[in-house]
């Protein structure tokens, strides 16, 4: 299975998990697949090209290109277009519950409400962890970004876990639901945590395409010591802007400016050497 297709599976599992204890698991998977055709609704409007539908047992993974070619704001209004479904369902339900006094109404308003808080955690899989990227990167690099939410991640995981040894310690009951959630976002966090570096090499292409769409890009300059390896260099890439490195020696003298398309063909050509050999590589 793809990384992209494990992330959506995950994801819609998660999300079902949180109401699988609940009699109406059939309206919660007509709930989720709601949220998810409302993140490719709102991904469209904005010019994000639809490639298939794939449907299956955990729900619906639609395949959409170019989502990371948008501007923040637009990203984030994506990532929100679910937990928005959710929130005014919810709304609507409750209000119908106050004529109508039918359990499915103020179950199905509860449902939609959980659904919505729930997937705003951050955490990968869910759309939290997506926007706290976003709102991250406006202070942080990518990688110390990255460092973040997989952290932030492997915390909620274990709050869920020490929650269920909590109520069995004191109920003598296990949560089945909320340890397999903890067990996803440990498993889709360390997919995280060992490509990232990929991810960013991936940026490269994606930015180019959003300089096209928008017809510009922000730049960010960042001084870098000479004595240390391209790969370091990377990870200091602002996966949202064009990036140039002033190369610096021990004397502060600048002694190179590296841009972050030649740093790509750098890697790919020579690996990861050091700086100050590559600047030797290409005098000579």
């Amino acid at each position: 299975m793809k990384k992209d297709t494990k992330k959506i599976v995950a994801e819609i599992t998660l999300i079902l998990l949180a109401c699988i204890r609940n009699n109406m698991l059939l309206f919660a998977l007509l709930w989720v697949l709601l949220h998810e055709v409302a993140h490719m609704f709102i991904a469209l409007k904005y010019g994000c090209k639809f490639h298939k539908l794939e449907i299956h047992i955990f729900g619906v993974k639609a395949e959409l290109s170019e989502i990371d070619s948008l501007k923040d704001n637009e990203k984030i209004i994506v990532y929100l277009a679910g937990v928005m479904l959710n929130i005014i369902i919810a709304v609507l339900f409750y209000l119908f519950y106050l004529n109508y006094t039918w359990e499915f109404l103020i179950t199905s308003a509860k449902l939609n409400i959980g659904l919505a808080f729930f997937n705003l955690l951050p955490a990968y899989p869910l759309d939290g962890s997506r926007i706290f990227e976003i709102i991250l990167s406006k202070k942080y690099t990518f990688k110390k970004s990255q460092k973040i939410i997989i952290c932030t991640s492997y915390i909620i995981a274990m709050a869920f876990i020490l929650t269920d040894i909590y109520i069995y310690f004191w109920f003598k009951k296990i949560n089945i639901s909320m340890l397999i959630a903890a067990l996803i976002i440990f498993y889709i966090t360390q997919i995280e945590r060992k490509t990232y570096m990929y991810i960013t090499m991936g940026n490269i292409i994606k930015k180019r395409k959003r300089l096209l769409k928008n017809k510009y890009i922000e730049n960010k300059t960042i001084s870098v010591y000479y004595n240390q390896g391209l790969v370091n260099v990377l990870s200091l890439v602002d996966r949202n802007k064009f990036n140039t490195f002033y190369v610096l020696d021990d004397d502060m003298h600048l002694i190179y400016i590296l841009n972050e398309d030649e740093l790509i063909e750098a890697l790919k050509a020579y690996g990861n050497i050091l700086i100050y050999e590559y600047i030797e590589m290409i005098n000579k």
